[in-house]
């Protein structure tokens, strides 16, 4: 009995061993903390890459998403000795201890094959502390997709290292232009494929696209006051405008058919919910004064907007569909412009702080954080889909450019897609 004892207390222990090795292993980053080490990542030229030049540079671009992602420090390519750069990428072929020895946590190995028109890349990422394989995926596309290809890679890699998707495939809704002539644009989160949606040669405002990106909302002074007007976006149709007297502006969708929007006439403000099934619109809440930038949680459950009820414009919260209205924000004379996180626990919003920044507090007013001190004018916050990104823009030298940091405020980067200002960038399908 005690043999049998020390036999099952020596594979216990053994078991223990294993495990504890596979877990420090595992690279995983807490990246909803206040802080987090960076993952050191090599990314060497991809192997049988073609003449093309636009393939070749699909580990440049990966080097970069990497980067921009805020998780990796992607390791130059000047570290990485001759040796590492033409070894295999089977894992076998990898020489871990080597890639260990100059800092590199994770190594990111390729091969591209373009046959009749149709890439193909497969991918590999180990961890070289035990050589682990943590990714192995091949992607198929046309040759002229690469880049979106090599953006999934990305993505996939990041969810490899945090256990949820990158924003590196998002895309980005924008408004772009002079001071009189503003239009909507979507791009890719890199800047390419910019594709222009509207063409009035006015001014066109707040546009949000709906959750299955079927439908476009905006504000346009195209005929001479401002309309709020929805567009099918497959099919190019515009199906509904109000032309009613007064303001309509400050768009956004509660779900796949819901438009929720405010509309001032003379004193009186009121935020509509409008189904563009049925074409009906009923009231979410109406007063004298300023009642704007309406916003809803992604489980419909409550509506955050900025009013002047008490003096100032302050945000306030509340519970659908007949809750009291609560103030969220104390601090400051000038709060505006709130969107809720997808996860539902924190608004982010511009607030007057000497300049105007971008701060967040928890969805009941609490743990109020200044995230950018840069004395520029901050506006216009959205969170990404997955809630790990915050974009906005900012004002620098008197020109509006959209802007990119993690939700705890690091890794502030910006982003570029035209050569005009870019105002009310926001995530899109």
């Amino acid at each position: 009995m005690k043999r049998n004892s020390i036999l099952i207390l020596a594979l216990a222990m053994a078991c223990i061993m294993i495990c504890a090795s596979v877990s420090n292993a595992k690279v995983y980053l807490d990246v909803y903390g206040t802080t987090f080490k960076k993952i050191t990542i090599g990314v060497p030229a991809f192997k049988g890459e073609q003449a093309d030049k636009s393939v070749s540079e699909m580990s440049d671009v990966l080097n970069r998403d990497l980067d921009l992602s805020g998780f990796f420090i992607t390791a130059p390519a000047s570290l990485i000795d001759k040796e590492l750069l033409n070894e295999g990428i089977e894992k076998t072929e990898v020489k871990f201890a080597s890639w260990r020895s100059i800092g590199i946590d994770l190594v990111c190995k390729a091969r591209v094959q373009v046959v009749n028109g149709e890439l193909s890349l497969e991918a590999f990422v180990y961890d070289t502390l035990d050589g682990a394989l943590m990714l192995a995926k091949r992607y198929k596309a046309k040759t002229s997709e690469w880049r979106r290809v090599t953006h999934r890679l990305a993505d996939d890699i990041i969810f490899a290292a945090t256990g949820e998707k990158g924003i590196m495939s998002s895309r980005i809704l924008f408004t772009a232009g002079r001071r009189n002539l503003k239009e909507v644009y979507l791009s890719d989160f890199d800047g390419q494929n910019v594709t222009r949606l509207t063409n009035y040669r006015s001014i066109t405002l707040s546009p949000s696209l709906s959750p299955n990106g079927k439908y476009l909302a905006y504000t346009s002074y195209k005929e001479g006051r401002p309309n709020l007007y929805v567009s099918d976006f497959d099919n190019k149709s515009e199906i509904f405008v109000d032309r009613s007297e007064g303001m309509k502006i400050g768009t956004a969708w509660s779900n796949n058919s819901t438009l929720v929007y405010s509309h001032t006439s003379g004193r009186t403000s009121t935020i509509y919910a409008f189904d563009v099934g049925s074409r009906s619109k009923r009231v979410l809440l109406q007063r004298d004064g300023i009642l704007t930038s309406p916003t809803v949680s992604s489980d419909g459950s409550r509506l955050v907007f900025v009013s002047d009820m008490y003096g100032t414009p302050q945000i306030f919260s509340k519970m659908l569909p007949s809750g009291e209205a609560k103030r969220l924000t104390y601090h400051g004379n000038y709060n505006s412009a709130p969107a809720f996180s997808p996860k539902g626990d924190l608004v982010v919003f511009a607030c007057k702080v000497g300049g105007f920044e971008i701060c967040t507090m928890n969805a009941d007013g609490s743990n109020q954080r200044v995230l950018t001190n840069d004395g520029s004018v901050n506006d216009s916050p959205q969170f990404s889909p997955c809630g790990r990104y915050i974009i906005y823009t900012s004002m620098k030298g008197g020109v509006n450019k959209v802007n990119v940091m993690l939700f705890n405020g690091e890794n502030k980067r910006t982003l570029r897609f035209t050569d005009f200002a870019e105002e009310q960038p926001k995530f899109v399908p």
